[in-house]
């Protein structure tokens, strides 16, 4: 029987600390050698970290909520040896009761739970969990709660003078087991795959204030592990301080290596930030920023604080066995992994002895994200190449346990981003796995009193942002157009039902639309545009009551979703849902179109200024209130670059959606304005990010996934590939030539099983422009996918993806 395991002293009382560790140590003898692996299960309430013999295993689990807590499965019989062994686990425990650390669920119950993966009578040891686990309180460190720049996460560190841990037996925790009652914690095996590491260094020193040169800290920190001999000395009682730049933005597990000194005192704070920057309007929210490499400016960001011991406490490390090398360094080693590309380090050394600084060891972790695709248009000032690497490093580092809006502030799984995220992770890598989860997360937090999702989950608090719950049920239909799983959608419908309806509710009977949420615990968030501080709502939809841009939503998604519910074999509720979105439209042309544009709120009270959005035309089309000429023109006034009305326009976030319009109302307009949208982009780039920017209002975040809309474009849109019926049954190939003379593109299509990839390339020779596609599957076999190509005049052919396809268009 599974047995959890905690601390017998263990309270929840601090007031200046968001949680506290608790060491867990079991020791046994081996006599033999093992040559079979040993599985293990292992999770924890909230995170561990596992040792066996010193060396590091891992750290989990990926974060859960009441309705699925997760285990891995570990093979630790690499790490085993003869004689006797101890395994180690450290875990962090964030305070249930408080609101601190939001970013991290965890149930009203600590506990610690490992188990032996099957129950072969003959396996060699036996891990499981109970009394003969030893287990101490970390008494030396704090997760402060106060700092500035840290609303969200609360996993810094103040850790003060190591002190001799006191091991106690660990208190089995016996839960009811019958009746239909169990542990709080509802074990499911991990979704997805563990995490990627890799080992960098840092690129450059700045700022160095020291009475140790610059070439010294350079030897002792920019080289590799070879290259690197006795670190740098420094001087008893001397001051030191220095900035460390990274090549990119990056999220990673910290190694701070330092030779034992002969006394204790020594004090080392880190600084972690995304960029140089000048002194902020607010920290954290309101920023002010400009290149991201001008070192005349500050490093602004978290911090952790460190108490380096001494010789005398060094048999306390060896006791705790986190470090194989205890006996010739110390090592501070955050347990969360950190956010940043520039660290600046303050280090104090104690009266009483030198203090020697070994190397700081950079192991880079996120989401195992195979990137199939690629895009290149081949010219010398490629800045559209950047923007595509730019794209890719962005959405990589916004995924680690979950899709994350920035993992420098929040590490949360928000729908509205993760809808973009998704799509974006299925154009370059077709990989849907961590998407799967995210639908089940967002999935499990709805509320049925009120008829919603969570804005995100899993998280410690909830938040209710009506909007959000929309985009969840766009997440499924994307999901069914890609890999045509109906098995996996289906069992999501009647929350969609629910969420659709909690919105039907709100319909005005006289007008047909939907009024704005009157629940104070509901925030009718729709986008970080400047004239709609603090909030983010257009003024215009408060004043009247009604917001366009929520009808427009909600009918775009009646919409999608009808399509699922097809192939789901409900019909008759997929044809009430198109006659929801049907009503919706009319209303919307009815109450929000003043004869040229659509208002943000109600026509009849758009006066004055701040009435009219580049959202409200966008979503005008995208929801079907506007079509044909109609669609064409206000998609081509509010793109302009001026034009006869001032549009609110739409942020970052809202790109794809701009986008989406645009290539939806056809004709020339998506060529004619696709170089000049990218100049926000173009803008950054120059601005050295190398990460796109959450805003442009707030710039709070230099780190935001939902900016990486060029992957989504240069795939399915520039170099044309896009599915055709769900499932990838038949391909769409519809390439924008006129965009580039030459391009080279690799594009994943296709689930897992049936996956391929399509290979475009182009180039204009003369007045022709010469195009070809061809299509490999990963089995090997032969592509025989229908394929109907789109040409530059509208019309299009049926072709067979069997063979390659090779075109001759012209040019002019």
């Amino acid at each position: 029987m599974s047995m959890w395991i905690w601390h017998p002293e263990w309270t929840e009382q601090s007031t200046d600390s968001a949680g506290a560790f608790v060491h867990f140590r079991k020791r046994f003898t081996l006599t033999e050698s093992l040559s079979k692996p040993v599985h293990i299960h292992i999770t924890a309430d909230t995170k561990y970290k596992l040792y066996v013999n010193s060396e590091f295993v891992s750290v989990g689990p990926v974060k859960g909520d009441q309705h699925l807590w997760f285990y891995d499965e570990l093979d630790i019989q690499p790490y085993l040896r003869l004689g006797v062994n101890t395994i180690n686990v450290r875990v962090l425990r964030l305070y249930h009761a408080t609101a601190h650390a939001t970013s991290f669920p965890r149930l009203h119950v600590p506990g610690l739970l490992l188990r032996n993966a099957c129950s072969d009578l003959d396996l060699a040891i036996n891990v499981q969990t109970d009394d003969s686990w030893e287990t101490a309180l970390d008494e030396s460190t704090i997760l402060p709660t106060d700092i500035s720049e840290d609303a969200f996460l609360h996993v810094y560190e103040k850790v003060g003078h190591m002190t001799q841990p006191n091991w106690v037996p660990a208190k089995p925790l016996v839960f009811p087991t019958s009746h239909g009652l169990s542990a709080p914690w509802k074990l499911s095996p991990r979704l997805i795959p563990f995490p990627q590491y890799e080992s960098v260094t840092f690129k450059s020193i700045h700022k160095i204030e020291s009475n140790r040169s610059r070439a010294d800290w350079e030897q002792a920190l920019l080289g590799s592990d070879d290259t690197i001999s006795e670190g740098i000395l420094l001087p008893a009682g001397s001051r030191h301080h220095l900035e460390l730049e990274l090549e990119n933005h990056t999220t990673a597990l910290l190694y701070f290596r330092f030779k034992w000194p002969e006394h204790a005192g020594s004090m080392m704070k880190v600084t972690y930030s995304e960029c140089y920057e000048d002194e902020p309007e607010t920290v954290p929210w309101v920023r002010r920023k400009g290149d991201r490499r001008d070192t005349r400016k500050k490093l602004v960001g978290p911090t952790d604080e460190y108490t380096i011991p001494g010789i005398a406490e060094q048999k306390l490390g060896g006791t705790l066995s986190y470090n194989s090398n205890y006996s010739d360094e110390d090592v501070f080693a955050p347990f969360h992994f950190r956010t940043f590309r520039f660290l600046a380090l303050d280090i104090s050394v104690s009266e009483l002895s030198d203090l020697t600084m070994k190397r700081i060891d950079i192991t880079t972790t996120k989401y195992p994200l195979h990137v199939l695709a690629d895009f290149d248009v081949l010219s010398v000032d490629n800045v559209y190449r950047k923007m595509w690497t730019t794209s890719i490093r962005t959405l990589s580092n916004c995924m680690h346990d979950c899709y994350e809006d920035c993992p420098f502030y929040e590490q949360l799984q928000y729908a509205m981003d993760t809808r973009s995220s998704s799509l974006f992770t299925y154009c370059c890598s077709g990989d849907d796995r961590l998407a799967r989860q995210a639908i089940i997360q967002l999935h499990n937090s709805y509320s049925p009193e009120v008829g919603l999702t969570a804005s995100r989950a899993p998280a410690h608090q909830l938040q209710l942002i009506p909007h959000f719950s929309l985009f969840w049920i766009c997440m499924i239909s994307d999901h069914f157009e890609y890999f045509n799983d109906a098995e996996f959608v289906r069992q999501f419908l009647p929350v969609c039902d629910g969420v659709l309806e909690s919105f039907a509710r709100r319909i005005d009977p006289t007008l047909g639309l939907i009024r704005m949420s009157d629940s104070l615990l509901q925030w009718d968030f729709v986008d970080w545009a400047d004239s709609w501080k603090p909030l983010g709502i257009p003024p215009a939809a408060e004043r009247s009551g009604f917001a366009s841009y929520t009808n427009m939503l909600y009918s775009y998604t009646l919409k999608r979703i009808s399509t699922v519910l097809l192939s789901a074999g409900r019909p008759g509720v997929a044809s009430e849902y198109q006659m929801r979105a049907n009503a919706t439209q009319l209303a919307l042309k009815a109450h929000c179109f003043d004869g040229h544009f659509f208002t943000d709120g109600l026509a009849s009270e758009a006066a004055g200024d701040n009435n009219y959005s580049q959202h409200g035309q966008v979503w005008a089309v995208l929801s079907g209130a506007a079509t044909g000429d109609l669609a064409y023109d206000i998609i081509s006034e509010c793109t302009a670059v001026s034009g006869a009305r001032d549009f609110t326009p739409a942020s970052t976030a809202m790109s794809f959606y701009a986008l989406r319009a645009m290539s939806m109302v056809g004709g020339s307009l998506y060529d004619e304005r696709f170089h000049q949208f990218w100049g926000p982009w173009k803008t950054q780039l120059s601005q050295n990010l190398n990460t796109w920017l959450e805003d442009t209002v707030f710039q709070r975040s230099d780190c935001h996934a939902w900016g990486s809309s060029p992957i989504y474009e240069f795939m399915t849109e520039v170099a044309g590939v896009r599915m055709g019926t769900p499932g990838w049954r038949n391909m769409t190939f519809h390439p924008r030539v006129g965009l580039f003379p030459t391009l080279n593109a690799t594009v994943p299509f296709g689930a897992y099983g049936s996956s391929g990839i399509a290979h475009v390339h182009w180039k204009r020779e003369g007045d022709t422009i010469k195009v070809s596609l061809s299509l490999k599957m990963d089995n090997g076999e032969a592509a025989n996918l229908p394929i109907r190509v789109v040409f530059p005049d509208g019309h299009d052919e049926m072709m067979d993806g069997g063979e390659d396809i090779h075109l001759t268009l012209n040019a002019k």
